[in-house]
């Protein structure tokens, strides 16, 4: 079983078809079910109230991916990234107590062409997705079953929608692509 966490990439916003969202195209790739928990809009504050309210249930891997909403959101404030942190540990925390021996793999966030639309989530950049990405992966590094994963190859100008928000199937496409190679470098080719 894979279970997936986070914001409108993971519930697979931009793909042409629901079922060609990235998530989606590891867990069939990778030939697992799959119980995808993302919310469209979501902050990583709110992924963290999910897990409190409806503990994870057992699988083999999660994936996270949170954070994008909260650095459009906040920008560089130092409290949007101290709520950031705060959320990742609550969510580490319920995934290792819902699956002491499962991998989790948190995706960082890759970039955008152009933040400025959406407001009030238009606070964003380059330099902001870094930061938040470094948060992330200084969390991870206190979690030793869990993982970053790097999109590998990923092409802001080709794998964004039109919205450039999201992204479109080649995005998606790419994304599954870091995800199932992440779990297969694990050695957890065998999850069910």
């Amino acid at each position: 079983m894979l279970s997936a966490y986070g914001h409108s990439w993971v519930y697979g916003t931009g793909a042409r078809r629901h079922s060609e969202g990235f998530v989606e195209l590891a867990a069939r790739e990778l030939g697992v079910r799959l119980n995808n928990q993302a919310e469209s809009g979501s902050l990583s504050t709110e992924t963290a109230r999910l897990v409190i309210a409806q503990p994870p249930a057992p699988a083999d891997v999660f994936v996270l991916m949170t954070g994008f909403n909260d650095a459009r959101l906040q920008g560089p404030a130092p409290a949007g990234q101290r709520q950031y942190e705060e959320s990742l540990e609550i969510v580490f925390h319920a995934l290792a107590k819902a699956g002491p021996e499962a991998l989790v793999l948190a995706i960082e966030q890759p970039y955008i062409e152009d933040y400025s639309g959406h407001p009030p989530y238009d606070q964003g950049s380059n330099a902001i997705v870094d930061g938040y990405n470094a948060i992330l992966r200084s969390t991870v590094e206190r979690f030793p079953f869990a993982r970053t994963v790097v999109v590998d190859g990923w092409d802001a100008a080709t794998m964004l929608a039109k919205d450039n928000v999201h992204p479109n199937d080649r995005g998606h496409a790419v994304l599954a692509r870091s995800l199932v190679g992440a779990v297969r470098s694990t050695g957890r080719g065998d999850v069910r």
